[in-house]
């Protein structure tokens, strides 16, 4: 053998070799390195995740409210690192401070408002109930005496419905350990979301860094792509709702208290706030219209103005619908979900079955990150599966 033939044998078998090296054999494969069984474990890995953190959600609701809060303010956090050289820690402390003061004011302001409102539909319910019951001959039983003595109390001395706490029941026991763990609870974690909110937003950048490591080189680009398109619509849905929000509590409380509804703040703010969930603020106005009916109907009982019940509240709710429609949502929201309405119910009911109000809040962003994910990587491998080399006439009949 010539020194040529065996330079160019050597040539053909080093690839060979090579290869026999990097892909071993079926025998001597772990489970882990068969794709299949590897996407099973990662699909259950991430599923177990998903249900441990539900199992334990008392305990990261707060970290997750303060992951989110971290990501939804980390693009005005970096845009003050980079224009005006502000520290990060700096321009989180001054978010803190500003949000605890805002907090605080409108505690302050709009917390007597509140309760005033709160209290005065508690004294109120016994007797829209005793209304209701003389004018359709209905049968609420005790239910109103019941209402109206709570209420009494309630009103005269708050500290009477505190006293069956201590009188040395089970029951008793039982309730005072749940007044104290729900307390707790709410205290806790008002103390440890600003913790979190303040580590997390300060490493943020870092860890997306740190994060960018583990990617292989190769998939780097695209996974940037697909990241970058869920960002915008993840961070387009969460601060814009909550901005629409904001706005639709304003309108809405201004609207029914032109309206004449007795309780506008009240619902005017739990309308807005359900306004963050697709479709939930509709429940905003049959009770409007029901507020200001039983308000009617306990005044004088008779004369019922179909336009001071229905007509009005209806208007004030159409009007703010109509602004934050063709207003606020383009304006605010410029991050589209690109979902159709019949597409974001079905999430919507689905999240709510499965999750309850967590469900219900995080199922359209989940939703369009799984869209993007499709779009991304399972419908371009079906499409190069459908427009695939085809077999013509003759290969046809000529394969057996």
């Amino acid at each position: 053998m010539t020194p040529d033939t065996s330079h160019l044998l050597t040539k053909r078998l080093l690839p060979q070799q090579a290869a026999s090296h990097a892909v071993p054999s079926p025998a001597d494969r772990h489970l882990w390195q068969i794709t299949p069984v590897r996407d099973l474990l990662w699909g259950g890995g991430i599923l177990a995740i998903l249900w441990f953190g539900y199992y334990l959600r008392g305990v990261f609701t707060p970290v997750l409210i303060a992951l989110l809060m971290a990501y939804l303010f980390n693009p005005v956090i970096r845009q003050a690192e980079a224009r005006w050289r502000i520290p990060r820690p700096t321009t989180i402390a001054l978010i803190l401070c500003g949000s605890a003061l805002l907090l605080l004011g409108l505690m302050t302001w709009l917390g007597p408002l509140l309760a005033e409102q709160v209290q005065s539909f508690a004294e109120r319910v016994p007797g829209y109930l005793q209304r209701l019951a003389q004018r359709y001959h209905l049968q609420f039983g005790d239910v109103s005496d019941h209402l109206s003595a709570i209420a009494i109390s309630l009103r005269d001395d708050p500290l009477s419905m505190l006293r069956p706490v201590f009188s040395g029941t089970g029951q008793a026991f039982g309730v005072l350990g749940t007044v104290i763990g729900t307390t707790a609870d709410v205290v806790i974690a008002c103390i440890l979301i600003p913790i979190y909110f303040f580590f997390f937003a300060w490493r943020f950048d870092e860890s997306l860094e740190h994060m960018k490591r583990y990617i292989p080189a190769e998939y780097r680009d695209r996974v940037r792509h697909i990241v970058t398109r869920m960002d915008h619509a993840v961070s387009g849905f969460f601060r814009g709702r909550l901005t629409i929000a904001f706005g639709s509590v304003v309108l809405y409380s201004l609207g029914w208290a032109m309206a004449g509804i007795r309780y506008w703040f009240l619902l005017g703010l739990i309308t807005g706030i359900l306004t963050i969930i697709p479709y939930a603020s509709l429940i905003g106005w049959p009770l409007a219209v029901l507020l200001k009916y039983l308000d009617v109907l306990s005044a004088n009982g008779v004369g019922l103005d179909p336009m001071t019940i229905l007509v009005w509240p209806s208007l004030a709710y159409l009007l703010v619908q109509f602004i934050e429609s063709w207003l606020l949502t383009p304006w605010v929201q410029s991050q589209s979900m690109d979902m159709n309405a019949v597409t974001v119910l079905i999430v919507l009911f689905v999240g709510g079955a499965l999750g309850g109000f967590y469900g219900l809040l995080l199922a359209i962003p989940l939703s369009a990150c799984a869209k993007i994910l499709g779009e991304e990587l399972l419908l371009p491998q079906l499409a190069r599966q459908a427009t695939g080399p085809t077999l013509s006439d003759s290969q046809r009949k000529e394969t057996p």
